[in-house]
């Protein structure tokens, strides 16, 4: 499980684009709703203070209702969430079968 706390603020930003692209585009989800709300609480915090080369995408308003629908994604996220998935479908695999 990943703690939404100990992320770096300047890494919230490709965390809330990939969990979006999952959500909205693919219907799969990495984060639980929860921590999807709190990752788009922390990033609006710290907005002013993130520095990340995908920000622009991101609307504030969209933080604040909680929501990535209207994001245009790029291939580069496209890529990395299919991999982020891919990767969190292996790891959860793994841990099932060491608790076996």
């Amino acid at each position: 499980m990943i703690d939404i706390q100990t992320i770096s603020i300047h890494r919230l930003v490709p965390y809330y684009l990939m969990s979006s692209y999952l959500y909205y585009k693919e219907d799969k989800q990495v984060l639980t709703d929860e921590q999807f709300d709190e990752l788009a609480k922390r990033l609006l915090g710290t907005w002013d203070s993130v520095v990340h080369m995908h920000k622009h995408l991101i609307c504030k308003g969209d933080l604040q209702a909680g929501t990535g629908y209207a994001i245009q994604y790029n291939q580069r996220i496209i890529n990395a969430s299919r991999r982020w998935y891919n990767d969190s479908i292996k790891a959860n695999i793994r841990s099932n079968n060491t608790r076996a």
